[in-house]
């Protein structure tokens, strides 16, 4: 099959023996002018709507990471490892989520972002009373004791940071931005929750994670990549080259 390249997507010329003949059938996987990419990211509405609950805008994580997989020629190496004609499922599917409401379903991802803002409780702060930050916390993660002592329960904490939001007196307070990764999560018949790589990183980061499981996913030769990034040693190499903030 003749083929041609461009900004790292591959534009099919001859149809004979097309290996995009599935991926065809769905707009988003084929452009107009013939191209094809092999990946997706999807991004939350956040911005869109003027979310409430909007971290971090999902737009600019979301462009960082489609030019990052455009430096890789991602679609063109992928494109060339999986044998026979490609299906929806072989491609690599993202979601960036500007809150841990995370409605672009980074969890179900092959490859999730997540904003989150981690809080802490300011002693030299007085607090009110007032019970903002309960009504605030779904997760019913916050204690208030009649001495005026504020208790955050972090193990029920999901960090969205509504309640330092609503706090009048600042005896709540955001102590981190950043953003959770996560990596394997599927649905189908045997569906599974992406597992948590590393939480509070930053863009740079975010971007280091995703080359390399990129590379991981490109290495295994056509593989599925769902099995290719739940394995621990993948996880693990990843962590142990971003770090975590």
């Amino acid at each position: 099959m003749d083929a041609t390249h461009a900004s790292g997507r591959l534009a099919v010329v001859n149809p004979q023996g097309d290996k995009l003949a599935i991926l065809r059938k769905y707009e988003k996987y084929i452009r107009e002018d013939g191209q094809a990419v092999l990946y997706q990211i999807k991004s939350c509405k956040g911005e869109e709507v003027g979310c409430p609950f909007l971290i971090k805008a999902p737009r600019p994580i979301a462009r960082q990471m489609a030019d990052t997989m455009e430096e890789l020629s991602f679609s063109q190496r992928l494109y060339e490892k999986i044998p026979g004609r490609i299906l929806p499922h072989q491609t690599f599917k993202m979601a960036v989520a500007g809150c841990p409401n995370s409605c672009s379903m980074p969890q179900i991802k092959d490859f999730g972002v997540i904003a989150r803002e981690q809080v802490t409780v300011d002693p030299g702060a007085e607090c009110t009373l007032c019970r903002k930050c309960l009504k605030a916390c779904r997760e019913e993660t916050i204690t208030l004791k009649p001495d005026r002592t504020v208790i955050v329960h972090y193990e029920r904490c999901v960090d969205c940071g509504q309640c330092a939001r609503v706090c009048p007196t600042g005896s709540i307070k955001v102590k981190a931005r950043g953003h959770t990764v996560v990596m394997g999560g599927k649905v189908g018949r045997h569906p599974r929750f992406a597992t948590e790589l590393v939480r509070f990183v930053q863009e740079p980061q975010v971007v280091k994670a995703l080359e390399m499981a990129s590379e991981k996913i490109l290495g295994e030769g056509g593989r599925y990549i769902y099995e290719v990034l739940v394995k621990e040693s993948t996880l693990q190499e990843i962590r142990d080259a971003i770090g975590e903030t």
